[in-house]
């Protein structure tokens, strides 16, 4: 989620020490900005999964008290990543401020998607709710790394072009060992790949942020994002083509 800024507060002065001894310094209270990030990925979460949903409702949800999730979901808004829905009808009128529900913002935003599989890499564009909006195969010449990314950049660029909405992001599904917090496709027999650094090759080209994973979880988050486990539900995945790969969700 985009960091947002977190005002800085006054350090109260310290009193003098008086006859009784010194006084302690008071502490000054900072707003933690990876809190914040964490509440307003919660709040978007829940808009992603319920929505259209009242604010009381995500408060529920999130565990955050309501005027914390009015404030993410107005910085949300501003963000263009969410907006307030047409309130639903009820029969007889309703005695003071009905709930105006949110829900996700889809219209200004997409997400690149790309599949490095052994002999083609597919390359789409995603709304955000994981629709594909548009796609492109590109055949591998070679498996060398450096054109198998350059054929993907390029295509995505292509699409981007042709879309004309800008991207948040990309992710990156492959098979074979990938360590998804380095972004890195450690060994990949199949294409000859070993300790490839995708997420900061993929990163520099595109300037974007850049989410590595082997394909096998990145279709069970998928799954839980948009599919049948949505909302936490448990989920077993099992990949058999020209890798094998497994991978299972637990229930939250």
């Amino acid at each position: 989620m985009p960091r947002t800024a977190t005002p800085r507060t006054q350090t109260p002065a310290v009193p003098a020490a008086s006859a009784a001894g010194p006084s302690p310094s008071p502490v000054p209270r900072v707003a933690d900005p990876d809190r914040r990030r964490t509440s307003a990925s919660a709040v978007l979460r829940s808009v992603l999964e319920h929505g259209p949903v009242a604010r009381s409702t995500v408060a529920r949800l999130t565990g955050l008290s309501p005027a914390s999730v009015t404030e993410h979901c107005a910085r949300l808004a501003g963000l263009g990543l969410v907006r307030e829905a047409a309130p639903p009808r009820t029969a007889g009128a309703r005695v003071g401020r009905p709930h105006v529900p949110v829900e996700l913002d889809d219209t200004g935003f997409v997400v690149g998607g790309v599949h490095v599989a052994v002999p083609y890499t597919t390359v789409a564009l995603l709304d955000l709710r994981g629709r594909v909006l548009d796609r492109r195969e590109v055949k591998h010449a070679s498996p060398e790394p450096a054109r198998v990314l350059t054929g993907a950049v390029g295509a995505l660029d292509a699409l981007l072009a042709r879309t004309g909405r800008p991207a948040l992001g990309v992710g990156v599904a492959v098979g074979g060992w990938v360590d998804r917090d380095s972004g890195t496709v450690v060994e990949h027999p199949l294409l000859g790949w070993r300790d490839v650094p995708v997420r900061e090759q993929l990163g520099a080209r595109t300037g974007l942020p850049v989410h590595v994973d082997g394909h096998a979880r990145a279709l069970v988050n998928a799954e839980r994002l948009f599919g049948p486990a949505r909302g936490g539900g448990g989920l077993p995945h099992l990949f058999v083509g020209n890798v094998g790969d497994a991978a299972f969700a637990t229930r939250e």
